[in-house]
């Protein structure tokens, strides 16, 4: 399963870094434990909306069900995250990032915060 990090690299600048999550396959399925969450924050976003420069609060999955948002670096490098995506926003420090909704239709999202490793 494929996944995004967004985090701040060596010289202190919010970088992506693609991965990819091991699952394992058990009769029908496909399954990955990753570490557990102690908290699910669900999140609806107007359309149009900007979330200034900022850094994450905590390491935490960010899982969007609806709509899409446009991440900004500080370096001019941009991604776009939909519906099914999975961010690892770990950026805790260094130059930020800023996000934009830019779907018709709200955003809406899970985030999952964690401590520790990732686990996978």
């Amino acid at each position: 399963m494929k996944a995004t990090r967004l985090y701040a690299n060596g010289n202190g600048m919010s970088a992506f870094e693609d991965f990819a999550i091991s699952l394992k396959r058990t009769g029908v399925k496909q399954v990955a434990s990753v570490c557990g969450s102690s908290a699910m924050i669900l999140n609806e976003t107007d359309p149009g909306h900007h979330y200034d420069w900022r850094n994450a609060m905590h390491k935490q999955w960010v899982v969007t069900f609806q709509g899409e948002i446009n991440i900004e670096l500080r370096d001019g490098t941009s991604r776009v995250f939909g519906p099914g995506s999975l961010l690892l926003s770990e950026d805790l420090d260094g130059a930020g990032h800023s996000t934009t909704v830019i779907s018709a239709e709200s955003w809406r999202c899970t985030y999952l915060p964690f401590e520790g490793d990732l686990g996978v």
